[in-house]
């Protein structure tokens, strides 16, 4: 069986970073990794065409000359404050139209597909499109808590489901940066999702977990419970918000401000030292300037707890549905802010660990990087989904002859480096 190449690009407020992957049956090995700095977005949501796609050139281009391989089509993490998610269910009558067996009739795959659509069957606004249909259960007749239902015999047929929506827009947006860099959109995939993959195991989505993703311009909380998505959340605050809160209350620039919570920051103000000084380098004729430990986790222990209690008020809103037996993880480049777990434990009052990207062979400094977790985990996702999820499936021969043009002159235009 030939191997896969999988493409997958983390679009951050922060960061652009590119994967390319190899899959067989067994593993999962990085080829190439790129990233750029990110100037064309806003909590996850484009704000400048131009700028966004010259970074995911940048980042492609990076990850391209390390796997020695030109990409050509790539999934797109999606994250943002327009991201909703509910819960809903759907309901059908097994028959094969001929008559009535008491003992009903054996499930197929067709009938899981006409539940699962049944169960998105919901009035949505024309500017919102569903992005992932998960399903939390089945129910065959009275037997509730099925996984998987193919194969079992039963009159009636429910689904109980997490519809992730989004807004249409966004997706067009990425889609054209996307164009402009000559790359074929294969599909969207919700970050949270792909960081779960990444970093939570069987047993943790088993017996109830909390998962928090905190990134440069979001926060995402995604919740499990018996292996299913149960509630999926996006706060529009990050580890960019700190760094503003600094420059705003230090007044200094946004790279010092970077640079002091990285080398400097603490999650907690108790922890941090009233006499350690650090001296901040004057600029544009101003003279050096010194701040205490104390002052600087000052600000950053504020506007974490903000943002943990905003996750916290998320978590509430499910928990009559299940018991989170694992805690919380905390995942993403602003999970590696010191004592974080300690302010954590504080504001959840639960068992805190830190996600740790797993299960995939490659770069050392990737691999077992928490900023890295949704790029790690978009090529996971696609791997293990790809021939489940109906709307991630796209081969030559259900495009139309238009489509195939216009896919191989998006080659051309690539190999000619214009825009």
């Amino acid at each position: 069986m030939k191997n896969k190449i999988i493409t997958g690009i983390d679009v951050g407020t922060t960061k652009i970073a590119v994967i390319i992957a190899e899959s067989d049956s067994e593993s999962i090995n990085i080829l190439g990794f790129g990233e750029s700095l990110s100037e064309g977005l806003r909590k996850g949501v484009v704000v400048d065409i131009e700028k966004t796609s010259n970074a995911i050139e940048e980042a492609i281009n990076k990850a391209e000359e390390q796997a020695k391989i030109e990409v050509e089509t790539a999934y797109v993490g999606i994250t943002g404050e327009h991201v909703k998610g509910i819960n809903c269910s759907g309901t059908i009558t097994i028959s094969n139209n001929e008559y009535m067996n008491p003992a009903g009739e054996i499930i197929s795959k067709e009938d899981i597909k006409k539940v699962l659509e049944s169960a998105e069957a919901m009035s949505l606004p024309p500017q919102r499109k569903i992005l992932h249909t998960l399903s939390r259960e089945f129910k065959v007749d009275d037997n509730p808590n099925i996984i998987n239902p193919e194969g079992l015999s039963g009159h009636r047929l429910e689904a109980n489901v997490h519809l992730v929506t989004i807004a249409r827009n966004i997706e067009t947006d990425l889609k054209t940066c996307l164009e402009r860099v000559g790359i074929e959109f294969d599909g969207l995939i919700l970050e949270p999702l792909a960081s779960a993959t990444s970093v939570l195991d069987k047993n943790e989505k088993q017996l109830g977990v909390s998962l928090i993703d905190i990134g440069g311009g979001t926060t995402d909380i995604i919740i499990y419970n018996n292996k299913s998505v149960i509630h999926t959340a996006a706060i529009p605050l990050g580890g960019e918000s700190l760094t503003n809160d600094i420059a705003l209350g230090l007044t200094v620039t946004l790279n010092q401000a970077e640079k002091l919570k990285c080398e400097h920051g603490l999650a907690k103000e108790s922890l941090a030292s009233k006499e350690d000084e650090i001296v901040i380098k004057g600029v544009n004729g101003r003279g050096d300037s010194k701040v205490s430990q104390k002052s600087l986790c000052s600000i950053i222990e504020a506007r974490m707890k903000e943002i943990f209690y905003l996750a916290k008020n998320e978590i509430k809103k499910i928990e009559n549905e299940c018991n989170l037996n694992f805690g919380v993880v905390i995942t993403g480049g602003g999970s590696k802010l010191k004592n974080i777990k300690d302010l954590a434990a504080e504001v959840f009052e639960l068992d805190i660990q830190q996600g740790i990207p797993n299960s995939i062979n490659g770069i050392d400094d990737i691999i077992n990087n928490p900023r890295y977790a949704t790029t790690i985990g978009l090529v996971k996702y696609i791997n293990e989904n790809k021939d489940k999820d109906l709307r991630m499936i796209k081969n030559d021969e259900d495009l139309e002859l238009f489509e195939i043009f216009k896919k191989y002159y998006k080659k051309i235009i690539k190999k000619l480096k214009l825009k």
